[in-house]
C-alpha cells in the first residue's frame, strides 16, 4: 500500500475519514452514526519513493449525517523514519472537518464530495526540529470522480484562508518537503 502517493487522494481519504467538524448548527439534518477511533499503527511503507517506518497514532470522532454530510474532528501524529540512515519527519494534523452529501451527475457520469477543512490540515517538521510545511486556517475542496471507475477527475479550491503552501502548490510540495528531509 502507497498510503501517500497521491495528495488530491489523501484529501478525499482525509474527507471521508473525517478529520475534523464544524459546529453542530453547520448542519441540519440528524446523525446516523457516531464513531470513536483511538488509532495506533505501526508499518514499513514507501512514502515520495522512500522505504520508510511509519508509527501513527491518533483520535477520530466522526458523524455521518441522515442527509449523507458527515461531520468529525480529529488528531493524527505520524513519525516516519528512513531505516537506511536513521532520519524522520514528523506529520500531524489537528482540526475539523465538514462535508455534503456527494453530488451524482448521472448525465456526465460523475460524483462530487466537497468537504472543508478548519484547524491544521498539516504540519511536517523534522524529529527534533523546524517546522518544514505548515498547512492551517479554513481551506474547502470539491473533488470530482468517475462514477463508474472511481477513477480521479478533477480538484477545485473552494475556500482558501490559510497559509495553504501544499494545496497552493498543487501538492507538489509534501514530497519535495519530506524527501529532501529523509535522503
Amino acid at each position: 500500500m502507497h498510503w501517500l502517493t497521491s495528495k488530491r487522494t489523501l484529501v478525499t481519504a482525509a474527507l471521508i475519514a473525517g478529520l475534523a467538524i464544524l459546529p453542530a448548527t453547520a448542519f441540519a439534518g440528524k446523525p446516523v452514526e457516531r464513531f470513536h477511533d483511538r488509532i495506533t499503527d505501526s508499518f514499513s511503507d514507501v512514502l515520495c519513493g522512500i522505504p520508510v517506518d511509519v508509527e501513527l497514532s491518533g483520535t477520530n470522532n466522526f458523524v455521518l449525517l441522515a442527509e449523507g454530510g458527515f461531520k468529525g474532528t480529529g488528531s493524527f501524529h505520524t513519525t516516519v523514519t528512513n531505516p537506511a540512515n536513521a532520519k524522520s519527519v514528523v506529520i500531524s494534523s489537528a482540526g475539523q472537518s465538514t462535508g455534503a452529501a456527494p453530488l451524482v451527475d448521472d448525465q456526465a457520469g460523475t460524483i462530487t464530495f466537497t468537504a472543508t477543512y478548519k484547524g491544521l490540515p498539516e504540519k511536517i517538521q523534522t524529529a527534533h526540529g523546524p517546522v518544514l510545511l505548515r498547512d492551517a486556517g479554513v481551506i474547502s475542496f470539491a473533488n470530482t470522480f468517475d462514477l463508474q471507475t472511481g477513477e480521479f477527475i478533477s480538484s477545485e479550491t473552494l475556500v482558501n484562508n490559510g497559509p495553504h503552501p501544499e494545496a497552493d502548490s498543487d501538492f507538489t510540495r509534501f514530497c519535495e518537503v519530506v524527501g529532501g528531509a529523509l535522503a
